[in-house]
């Protein structure tokens, strides 16, 4: 190559000795030309490393903008072929990044992408890896974990075993329907508290350098530390990286947003939709709330008092100027009961006060109707709800 011609993106990426530091280095030193071609490389690079998924339509549009602004400064003295190289290697890259993340994803992530878990039934289903189905009739469940991962005991009346072979990961799912709440103990000790309409799947074992579950519903993780195998929890929205803590996250797949509240301890959270442009992460300390809104794809962060995510734990339900159609949906998930608001005015009261969920569903909506403008009334299986 010419000592006068401008090393090209490309060739600085395919140079043996190329590194992202060396970048960095080299364009505080380098005239306006040179400095653009190291640019586009860094560019190029940091789209390459800097993902956790498949890149969407709407990342790639992103890349081919920034390209193309780099291209556009030098307009004056390049021609579009310019564009067409650097568009061909940017197609090249995504093969070959394709190929990279394809041999790189977890076990977790590929049983998670592929599985199709059953609706809720009447009856919490413990799924094996086997493919065995047990089946919990009773409303409130207590499982519990050997260190090992291999014996099982329900309630303390019920033990099950399963074959687990060493350094082999292995995953449980459970389904809890509505009407019905688990609690959890997982072979490493961290315990987890699974509310009405919840599924989750886990390690049955602690092999391999991470934990990592799968949320669609409520739960409350009270996670144990173990050093060199942190420990994740993603939902549809997100992932949380577990420092050791206590925390609420509530990601119900029928729900528009979602979110967590840390009781206790640090998390990490990012979004399923970083993109080399937007690579949202938060550290969050306790009393915080963070919302994924899905309209904007942001986070959305307050400050809480974190009782009133917990207490359905313990059997209540703590309000605070809470829409009654957001109460609607919690009390028809947790007593699996059809309650319909006659009006869209109806579900925009707000009840403020703690309700005892020791209660029936009938009893629970009788104390807020006592407090607003509403009444209650029963059809046959199916509760309706007016204004007054």
């Amino acid at each position: 190559m010419d000592n006068n011609e401008v090393k090209k993106a490309y060739d600085i990426l395919a140079d043996e000795q190329f590194s992202i530091d060396s970048i960095v280095e080299e364009a505080e030193n380098k005239n306006d030309s040179e400095a653009e071609e190291l640019h586009l490389a860094r560019t190029i690079y940091s789209f390459l490393t800097s993902y956790k998924r498949a890149p969407s339509l709407q990342d790639k549009e992103d890349v081919r903008k920034q390209l193309s602004f780099s291209i556009q400064r030098e307009k004056r003295r390049k021609t579009l072929a310019r564009w067409a190289v650097a568009a061909s290697f940017l197609i090249v890259a995504f093969s070959i990044w394709q190929v990279q993340h394809n041999s790189t994803k977890t076990d977790f992530n590929n049983m998670v992408e592929t599985l199709q878990l059953s609706q809720p039934d009447t009856a919490t289903q413990l799924i094996l890896q086997d493919g065995r189905q047990v089946l919990i009739a009773e409303e409130e469940s207590n499982i519990l974990y050997d260190e090992k991962g291999e014996n099982i005991t329900i309630d303390s009346t019920q033990k099950i075993t399963q074959l687990v072979v060493e350094k082999k990961p292995v995953f449980n799912t459970l389904v809890v329907p509505y009407g019905k709440r688990t609690h959890i103990t997982l072979a490493d000790g961290s315990k987890v508290w699974l509310n009405s309409g919840s599924k989750l799947v886990y390690p049955a074992t602690n092999t391999g350098n991470k934990r990592e579950v799968y949320i669609d519903g409520e739960a409350i993780f009270d996670v144990a530390h173990m050093d060199g195998k942190p420990f994740y929890v993603k939902t549809k929205d997100f992932e949380i990286k577990v420092l050791g803590t206590v925390f609420n996250v509530n990601a119900y797949e029928d729900d528009k947003n979602s979110g967590t509240v840390l009781a206790e301890g640090k998390i990490e959270i990012s979004a399923n939709n970083n993109t080399v442009f937007h690579n949202e992460k938060k550290t969050i300390l306790p009393g915080t709330r963070i919302v994924y809104n899905n309209n904007t794809e942001r986070f959305e962060e307050s400050q809480v008092d974190v009782i009133k995510y917990l207490s359905w734990r313990d059997g209540y339900l703590i309000l605070e100027k809470e829409p009654l159609e957001t109460i609607v949906k919690k009390i028809s998930r947790y007593y699996n009961v059809d309650i319909e608001l006659q009006s869209a005015a109806i579900g925009k009261e707000t009840f403020s006060g703690n309700l005892n969920l020791r209660n029936t569903a009938e009893e629970v909506l009788n104390i807020i109707a006592e407090t607003t403008q509403i009444k209650l009334n029963r059809e046959n299986n199916k509760l309706i709800i007016n204004l007054n």
